[in-house]
């Protein structure tokens, strides 16, 4: 498991004065130091979890403005080569969670089967009153008993997603009653005969508003992936609406598409 460390003592941080010298000029220095560090990343040099050096003495290192280390860090944060944690400091991030929101796979299955670990909390579960979005989206009448979960998702201890899960209370009373770190969908397949029969998913880009951004430990506004998934029973019914918020540095979606035999186009093109 990788986890969060202290500076390497071997590692030398800076570039030495006669490189810094040579260089084009016209390149502006915080892309020299943004591919510096990208170079010591996908050496190996830096590996994960490694924490980077406060930018006060990453400016002092480097002989240059903090004003240039922050853009430089805020660029490499924005490809995923780094992630930042409030209070903490900025750190070499994880490899990407590899993730098809297709496959009949639950999140526990697939971070197992990519050889890391897992893990769900309970933030909060309540029976609320259906909003106008729940109405909406489940299918339900505004007023309706909704019950609502919201779950953090971690990857290697590293928080990776907050899940909101909205689930019509009438088709699975007492739900609330049962562990609801485990999987959702076994859970009302065993414990209701629900059977989920399809989904349709949404994704988006996203900035993280308060909640979601507390829970994962970043500041509002940090870049996200939104998915939404509305899950329909065997019986064609909507159940449940579920809404993740993935930190954008911590997701590789990969979706396994069957293309339509050659053969079959041509022969409809000569038609």
């Amino acid at each position: 498991m990788n986890k969060i460390g202290n500076i390497p003592q071997t590692i030398y941080w800076s570039i030495p004065e006669k490189t810094r010298k040579s260089w084009d000029r016209r390149i502006p220095y915080y892309v020299r130091f943004r591919d510096h560090f990208a170079a010591m990343i996908e050496a190996g040099t830096l590996a994960s979890g490694t924490k980077l050096p406060p930018e006060r003495a990453l400016a002092e290192e480097f002989s240059i403005t903090r004003v240039t280390v922050r853009q430089a860090l805020i660029r490499m944060e924005a490809e995923g080569l780094i992630f930042r944690e409030e209070r903490r400091g900025w750190f070499v991030s994880p490899p990407r969670v590899r993730y098809d929101p297709t496959a009949n796979t639950s999140f526990t299955e697939s971070i197992t089967e990519q050889g890391r670990v897992a893990g769900t909390t309970v933030l909060s579960q309540q029976q609320v009153a259906a909003s106008q979005w729940e109405s909406a989206h489940l299918g339900c009448a505004v007023g309706d008993p909704v019950f609502f979960i919201s779950r953090l998702r971690t990857v290697d201890g590293r928080a990776v997603m907050v899940e909101q899960i909205h689930v019509k209370a009438a088709r699975c009373p007492g739900l609330l009653d049962y562990p609801l770190d485990q999987s959702m969908t076994g859970l009302m397949s065993e414990k209701f005969g629900i059977i989920v029969h399809r989904a349709q998913i949404n994704m988006r880009p996203t900035a993280l508003s308060g909640f979601p951004a507390k829970a994962l430990g970043v500041a509002v506004g940090t870049p996200s992936l939104y998915l939404s998934r509305t899950i329909l029973d065997q019986f064609n019914e909507v159940v449940e609406c579920d809404q993740e918020f993935w930190r954008h540095d911590a997701i590789e979606i990969c979706v396994s598409a069957v293309g339509r035999p050659a053969g079959r186009i041509e022969e409809k093109a000569t038609a």
